[in-house]
């Protein structure tokens, strides 16, 4: 055990002493699509990230993302394993009505595990990748391939761990741009084709 005696306080100064008055920072930077890819990542190795069980309803986790100004979850099984994410474009509108009708439940017994998209079927990039990258080829990437978030993984320690995630909706409003309207979750088109059949 480390004794306190070896750890000296941290200096402390006024507010008032500081020049100029204090304030909050910005909740969304400007960017450009030259900067680096990183300035626009989440890294949820240092930011907080929602997790929800897989047998958790629609409303709760909505609430649960609401509160913590979030619009996507990872979905965790027993042991905290990792099963899928959702978002909340995949909470609301018809999407969990059209679920429900398939699989005969009332919207609000339908779980998690119902609506998510599984780990199986997300498109991620590499950490690698990204060091290099700028804020274009995210953007490209995600106009490629239609998709509302882009998860990065490391692989460095073996077993590949999410470690990072690009949101649309962040990059739109820190490049002052929409990038496209048809950017949908893979997820939600194979679901649909799913139920149709």
């Amino acid at each position: 055990m480390t004794a306190l005696d070896n750890f000296h306080p941290l200096p402390l100064a006024s507010l008032a002493s500081l020049a100029g008055t204090p304030h909050l920072p910005a909740p969304g930077q400007k960017a450009t699509l030259a900067d680096p890819a990183t300035s626009q990542l989440t890294d949820l190795r240092h930011a907080p990230c929602v997790t929800a069980d897989h047998l958790d309803g629609v409303g709760p986790t909505l609430h649960v993302m609401l509160r913590a100004h979030v619009r996507m979850a990872f979905v965790t099984g027993v042991g905290g394993s990792l099963l899928g994410l959702v978002t909340s474009d995949d909470l609301q509108g018809e999407r969990p009505l059209q679920r429900a009708m398939a699989d005969h439940v009332r919207h609000q017994d339908l779980t998690l595990e119902q609506l998510m998209t599984p780990t199986a079927q997300w498109q991620v990039v590499d950490a690698r990748e990204v060091e290099h990258a700028r804020v274009g080829h995210v953007v490209s990437t995600m106009r490629a391939h239609g998709l509302r978030y882009l998860l990065v993984v490391d692989r460095s320690g073996g077993e590949p761990v999410v470690c990072g995630v690009f949101s649309a909706r962040r990059l739109e409003m820190a490049l002052g741009i929409e990038l496209g309207t048809d950017l949908q979750s893979r997820s939600f088109a194979e679901l649909e084709a799913a139920l149709v059949a």
